[in-house]
């Protein structure tokens, strides 16, 4: 995927929804090939995309996804904790403290 526009994010959304059911879950995004994602994809993944997320540790590659990432963490402000990661067993090990 190389770009994530708002159509995309709501369907990543559904998708996992679909899967998780009611339960609340920590979760790791991976996000090492998207090239762009759009404001509009950014502030809904921000806010009603991160139903049934307790904590977002996000998986970047590229120094330019690095730093939308940043912008998407602080700008966007999540409404759970958000980390980024560009390790994923840093991050799978950050998430575990998010576990019920």
């Amino acid at each position: 995927m190389r770009e994530l526009d708002l159509a995309k994010a709501r369907i990543c959304v559904q998708d996992r929804l679909n899967y998780i059911g009611e339960q609340v879950y920590p979760s790791l995004f991976d996000i090492t090939q998207v090239k762009h994602s759009t404001k509009e994809a950014r502030d809904y993944l921000a806010d009603e995309g991160n139903t049934g997320v307790s904590a977002s540790a996000i998986l970047v590659a590229s120094p330019m996804v690095k730093m939308a990432a940043n912008i998407y963490i602080h700008v966007n402000k999540p409404k759970n904790p958000t980390r980024m990661f560009t390790d994923k067993a840093e991050a799978v090990e950050w998430l575990e403290q998010f576990k019920k």
